[in-house]
């Protein structure tokens, strides 16, 4: 490893399971240097698997409690959405790989883009479409809130306190 982004062992006396699991995340998720030529995939080689695991899953998290799947999916950080579905089943949340790839099947149906100068424009059907495209992600999307809700803290915590030498010096 060209650089070693764990975290000193005092970080797993975090209680708070989200805490924790950002907490030996964080120094990765600030090497991501946005707008330097330094893109995810290049700081993702360099990390220990669960640090791998944590900061795919943080992002696909992130970006998708934003906007839904389709801004995590069509955002440039949508380029770890395969390292987010290896990171789910790493930590015990096989239900989010699962969910990410149903979610990414509906890719294929996203509306093209379209010229709104074309004179064949229609911007109420454009919207339509646009709308049953998204509306697709709702169950989704749903199911995904619930399941960070209640289940992927305790998880990943539980995945950080039995793998410490991923994410502490």
């Amino acid at each position: 490893m060209a650089f070693d982004l764990r975290v000193p062992a005092d970080v797993l006396l975090v209680d708070d399971e989200a805490e924790l699991c950002w907490r030996v995340i964080e120094p990765a998720y600030n090497a991501m240097g946005f707008g330097d030529g330094t893109g995810p995939l290049d700081v993702l080689r360099q990390l220990t698997p669960g640090q791998r695991a944590l900061l795919a899953v943080h992002w696909c998290v992130s970006e998708t409690l934003n906007g839904g799947f389709d801004q995590f999916f069509t955002n440039p950080i949508g380029e770890l959405a395969y390292d987010a579905r290896l990171g789910f089943e790493r930590i015990g949340v096989p239900e989010g790989a699962m969910l990410l790839n149903a979610a990414h099947a509906l890719q294929s149906s996203r509306p093209a883009r379209t010229d709104p100068d074309d004179p064949a424009f229609d911007e109420a059907e454009a919207a339509d479409q646009r709308d049953e495209y998204l509306a697709a992600y709702s169950p989704l999307e749903e199911r995904f809130y619930a399941l960070v809700d209640h289940d992927l803290y305790p998880r990943a915590a539980a995945y950080v306190r039995t793998h410490p030498d991923e994410f502490v010096l």
